[in-house]
Parts: C-alpha cells; sequence; structure tokens
C-alpha cells in the first residue's frame, strides 16, 4: 500500500493537477433589469496553492483578476461572448489578504447556460496593460506568476442565494536554480528555455502554440556572494510559460555555459535545477532536477509507488514512481529499488534524453525480471555503482545510448551486476581518460559482472570497447553473453574491450557477433573474447563471430595477451588482418595459452609468440576433452551434444555434491 506519508516534502516527477470548479449552481430567486438574476462571482487561489505562493517560496500573490462570462449550448465546447457587462474581462477588484478576489451583482440571464474564465496574476496596477480582451486569448507576460481557471458549465436554478466560486491553478512552470559552489556576487546567471509562450488559452487551459517564443533567457546578477550547500543553496526563481513537455536548458555563468538536458517542465510544475553553478562548461559538471509535479499542493501521491515499511526500498510500477526514486536516491545513495511491473519510458525527439543518470549507488536495485523499455540519452541507468551497490534481474530493451564513456547499466561499477539483460545501440567516444565504452558498463572497477547479456551494436569512436565490459582493472565477468556487432578503433573484444591489473576475470562467456577494430596505422588489439588482455586471466570462453582489425594484433579469442588463457576456442567466424593474426591469439607477448582451440580460415592459432593452440578438423569431441583436462581445478567444463555433429560446445557449472 502507498503511505501516505509527506509526500509534500518528497520531490517527485507526477503529472498531477490542481482541481477547481464551481460550487452548486444557485442563484438568487428574485430577477431584475428584466428579467436577469444576481449572482456573485469569487475566485481564490485555493489552499495549498497559497501557502506555497505566498508564504513557503516568498512569492508575490496574485494582484489582480479578470473573469469573463460566456454562452454555450452544446456542453461547453463553443463559447460564445455573454451579453452584457461580462462580455469582455471584467477586473474583479482589490484582493483580499487571502488572496480572494469578488464581483458582487452580476446580473445573468436565467435562460442561457455559462461557462465562466478567470485569468489572474501578479503585475502590479500601474505596471497592468489597458485589460484583457479575450480570455480565450490571454497575454503572458514574462516571469511573473499566473493562475488560471475554466468553470464548470453553469445553468440557472431556483435555489437559496450563494455565490459562485472557482479555485485558480497555476498555468505557469516554475524554475529554482541551486548551486552545490560558491558563487561570487556580481556573478551574471543566465538560464534559457528552448520553448516558451506568450498567450494561454483558459477555455481550452492550453498554451497557444502559434504564440512560441525560442530561446528565452532569464537572467540574474547575484548581489550578495551564495554559499553552496550539498543540497543547494537558491541563486534565483522565475516562471515561464510553457507546454508540459521535457527541454533541454542551456545554464551559463558569464561566458560559461552548458546544456542541462530532458528537463520536465509544464503548467503547475515546480522544477529545481542543483549542481555546480560556479564551474558551468567544466568537464564533469552535472545537475539534477528534482520536481514537484503538483505546484502547490499539500500531498501528492505517486501512482504506482510503494515504499517498505522501514522505508528503505521503493517498490515501483510506473514511471513517475521510478522518476520518484530517481530523484530520492540522489539524496540517499542506498535507497533501494524493486520493480513491481514493466515500464516505458516517454518517447523523445531525435538528440533528446527521457532519464537521468543515477549517481553512487549503493543500494540494491532489483528489476525482478522486469524490463524498461526505450531508455534514450547521453548517459546509461547509473552513472556509478558504488562497491556496495547490487543491480540484478532487471532487462533494458530498445536502450539508444550516446556518451563518451558509457554502458547501458553503467558508466562505472566497482559493484555487482547479474542477471541483466540489454538490446539496443551504444555509443560512445572513450579513451584513457572516459574509460570505456561497454554494453553492460563501461569501466568495471573491481566489481563483478556475472549472468549478463547484450543484444544490439556497441560502437565507440575511440579506444576500449566491449559487448559487455568496455575497460575492467581487476573485475571479473562471468556466465556473460554477447550477440552485439562492437566496433571501435583499437583495444576491441566481443567481451571486454581491454583488460588489465593484477587479478581481472573473463570465466564462462561467449560473443556470437562480428568484432571490429577500425585503427588502420597501429596495433587493432582486437579479439572474439578480450581485445587487450594485460594481467589476469580467461578461462572457458568462446567466440564465433567474424573478427576483424584494419592493423596487426587480430585473435579470434584474445587479440594482445599478456595473460593466462585456458580452455578457451574460436570457431566458425573469419579472423583477418595485416599482420600477427590467429585463430586463438593474434600477439602472444608473454602470459600462458593451454589447451586452446580454433576452426575456420586462420593459418596459425597464434599468429606470432608461443601458446598450446589447436585446430579442429573435425568435430569437437577431442577438443572437449583436453580443454576439460585443463580445467580440472575450475569451477566450469565444456559441454557437447555429441548427436549433433554440427554443434559447438558451451560452459556449463561443474555440478557439486
Amino acid at each position: 500500500m502507498i503511505d501516505k506519508f509527506k509526500f509534500r516534502t518528497l520531490p517527485v516527477l507526477a503529472a498531477a493537477v490542481l482541481l477547481a470548479s464551481c460550487s452548486p449552481n444557485e442563484v438568487m430567486t428574485d430577477t431584475g433589469h428584466d428579467g436577469l438574476v444576481p449572482v456573485t462571482l469569487s475566485a481564490a487561489v485555493g489552499d495549498g496553492v497559497q501557502t506555497r505562493t505566498v508564504s513557503a517560496d516568498k512569492d508575490e500573490a496574485p494582484t489582480r483578476c479578470y473573469v469573463q462570462a460566456f454562452t454555450t449550448d452544446d456542453n461547453g465546447k463553443t463559447l460564445t461572448p455573454a451579453s452584457g457587462d461580462l462580455a469582455k474581462p471584467l477586473d474583479m477588484g482589490e484582493p483580499t489578504a487571502e488572496g480572494t478576489f469578488s464581483l458582487a451583482n452580476v446580473y445573468l440571464n436565467p435562460n442561457e447556460t455559462y461557462v465562466f474564465l478567470y485569468w489572474a496574476d501578479n503585475v502590479k496596477k500601474t505596471d497592468a496593460p489597458e485589460g484583457l480582451t479575450d480570455l480565450r486569448y490571454a497575454d503572458y507576460y514574462k516571469d511573473i506568476i499566473a493562475w488560471a481557471k475554466r468553470s464548470e458549465i453553469w445553468k440557472y436554478q431556483k435555489s437559496e442565494p450563494t455565490e459562485i466560486t472557482a479555485e485558480l491553478k497555476h498555468v505557469v512552470t516554475k524554475v529554482t536554480l541551486k548551486t552545490t559552489t560558491n558563487v561570487e556576487a556580481g556573478s551574471k546567471i543566465t538560464v534559457t528555455v528552448p520553448t516558451t509562450y506568450t498567450e494561454y488559452n483558459v477555455a481550452d487551459e492550453t498554451v497557444m502554440k502559434v504564440a512560441e517564443t525560442n530561446d528565452t533567457s532569464f537572467e540574474h546578477i547575484v548581489g550578495n556572494p551564495i554559499t553552496g550547500t550539498t543540497d543547494g543553496a537558491e541563486v534565483f526563481s522565475f516562471y515561464a510559460l510553457v507546454d508540459e513537455v521535457n527541454q533541454d536548458l542551456t545554464l551559463a555563468n558569464g561566458t560559461n555555459s552548458q546544456q542541462v538536458t530532458n528537463v520536465p517542465l509544464g503548467p503547475n510544475k515546480h522544477t529545481t535545477l542543483v549542481g555546480d553553478v560556479k564551474n558551468l562548461g567544466l568537464t564533469n559538471v552535472t545537475f539534477t532536477a528534482s520536481v514537484d509535479g503538483n505546484w502547490g499542493s499539500t500531498a501528492t501521491e505517486i501512482i504506482g509507488l510503494d515504499i517498505a515499511d522501514d522505508g528503505s526500498t521503493y517498490i515501483v510500477s510506473s514511471p513517475a514512481a521510478l522518476q520518484a526514486w530517481a530523484t530520492a536516491v540522489q539524496n540517499n545513495p542506498s535507497l533501494n529499488c524493486t520493480l513491481a511491473d514493466n515500464i516505458t519510458l516517454s518517447e523523445v525527439a531525435e538528440g533528446g534524453s527521457n532519464w537521468t543518470t543515477v549517481g553512487n549507488f549503493a543500494g540494491t536495485f532489483d528489476g525482478a525480471g522486469h524490463t524498461i523499455t526505450g531508455l534514450t540519452g547521453t548517459a546509461g541507468f547509473f552513472d556509478k555503482i558504488d562497491i556496495n551497490g547490487v543491480v540484478k534481474n532487471l532487462r533494458l530493451e530498445n536502450v539508444q545510448i550516446t556518451e563518451s564513456g558509457c554502458g547501458a547499466i553503467a558508466r562505472e561499477s566497482s559493484g555487482t551486476i547479474t542477471a541483466c539483460s540489454v538490446s539496443g545501440f551504444i555509443e560512445g567516444s572513450s579513451n584513457s581518460t572516459t574509460q570505456g565504452v561497454g554494453g553492460i558498463v563501461g569501466y568495471n572497477n573491481v566489481g563483478s559482472v556475472s549472468g549478463c547479456s547484450m543484444e544490439g551494436t556497441v560502437t565507440n569512436s575511440g579506444m576500449y570497447v566491449g559487448g559487455i565490459v568496455g575497460l575492467c582493472y581487476n573485475g571479473s565477468v562471468i556466465n556473460c553473453h554477447s550477440s552485439a556487432t562492437v566496433t571501435g578503433t583499437a583495444s576491441v573484444g566481443g567481451i571486454v574491450g581491454r583488460q588489465y591489473g593484477t587479478n581481472p576475470k573473463v570465466i564462462a562467456s561467449s560473443s556470437t557477433g562480428d568484432v571490429i577494430s577500425t585503427r588502420t596505422n597501429d596495433n587493432s588489439y582486437v579479439g572474439g573474447v578480450v581485445g587487450h588482455a594485460n594481467g589476469g586471466s580467461i578461462i572457458c570462453c568462446y567466440a564465433t563471430g567474424d573478427i576483424s582489425g584494419e592493423h596487426q594484433q587480430v585473435g579470434g579469442v584474445v587479440g594482445y595477451n599478456n595473460s593466462t588463457i585456458i580452455a578457451c576456442y574460436h570457431a566458425e567466424g573469419n579472423v583477418s588482418g595485416t599482420d600477427n593474426v590467429g585463430g586463438v591469439v593474434g600477439y602472444a607477448d608473454r602470459g600462458t595459452v593451454t589447451a586452446c582451440h580454433w576452426s575456420g580460415t586462420a593459418t596459425d592459432g597464434i599468429g606470432s609468440g608461443t601458446g598450446e593452440a589447436t585446430k579442429v578438423e573435425d568435430n569437437w569431441t577431442d577438443a572437449v576433452s583436453k580443454m576439460n583436462a585443463a580445467l580440472t581445478d575450475y569451477d566450469w567444463e565444456w559441454s557437447l551434444d555429441t548427436t549433433n555433429p554440427d554443434a559447438l560446445p558451451i560452459p556449463v557449472k561443474k555440478e557439486t555434491n
């Protein structure tokens, strides 16, 4: 069950609308003015909205409110301006201290059906324009708070006298920028919103798309120095009339600027951006966006979110609930999450993003066998998984990720990733600084990846790219499989691009996709399992795709070897390059190669160097026997379906007593 706990203080992403309606359709029974009936109209900022706008956030209260009446005879679909004083918007006068406007003795035709439109804002009387001419097309002025409401259909009924009331709601988004670092006095801070609007249709409760403004900049000059805090110290806030859509904002501090992608904006939302304002434009400066999806409400219930009794685990079954967890975990890296259903993220335009990567995660994320579909953007699901972090039983489908160093599950991991699968497209441009591009993890830093798979394409315009892991330092990759096409300049592997350190391991893993190095003027370091193996071990692994390099050091299993390779093979696919090309290892520099095999077009098992590599001419029975003999001290062995002459050996876990 959803805990009705204090959702007010929880930043959430939830599509909520503050409801407002007329009171019962009751009017004065007496008539006058040629049979017209008098009523009193009132409009107020509701309790929840008032609390947020008047006191809690120190926003200004509404200073003016207009009302206009329309007649209708088709359930409110077609509106015709009413006759009399309310044919055009009428100023409702000065508000009370609580922000309530009232207009008495409005005379209406008892034979007509009416709809009332209200518009309020905090423009000062001295700055207000001549007046509004039609509330179906209300002009909005930059950086003010605005409220509006379309009433429900009203029809005269004889009853006790009463007033017709409306509770207004925000039509603008509020954006607050907070800084985690100190900002000097005199700094010029600017936030640019790609698309804003200057007109609002109160009748339809939508922005007027024809009144679009591009690249609207909201500027603030810092008066007193700001001391940054972990949670962010406020720099400034502004208001904008926008549509319900994510936008890529540009933040600037003087001449330094950077983009913050996929920021959720919309009427009645309050978005808070928190990050390093001082160092905008520099490397590794990131911002998080938290959203109060019902600006001004006292409580927001997120559909699809349940929370464990001890508060340690979010149980999630909707995109809004997933975002609520992602927002909360920024302040509590150990906050667990369990998926209770499949989740499809919203579609975005080309180059857009629908997910903000989760930072240094130290909890447990259990996909429970469910799927998150459509993750799109410049980063994977997690940025970094801490040594205590666990991600398991998660499927990511149709991912589209483009970033320098990245992986669909995580850019970097020192924790545990198990039983996860990914399908889609991953493209990076990593080097020794950005550390690697992988289907599951870009940089596996002493972490464990097991029982995972990748399907699709993994591409890197730089070095260190693998179907599962791009770069592996003293970590382990066990029982993983990739059918992805993997392409990069150098250090390209079907499973791991490059492994190094004292004890990295790749065990019982396989690649059936093509592996390609595009480097033309230096060593390719491309292998069906590991491209560049500089330390550690590779045990009981195989590859079957085409392994190709435009230059040298190309191997069916490993391109360059300075590790221990035991009982591995390459079969079926071609292995090609200019020099140091081998069916098992391209260049055996140091290390050892024991009980390994290959079949296919490669002339030699080891292109340069020495090791135990045997070509399989007919069937794999003898090869399996020799490989299993070398695996006596390990937990894995080869299994071969002897009833199928075309079968290839597969690694299986040994049974234990």
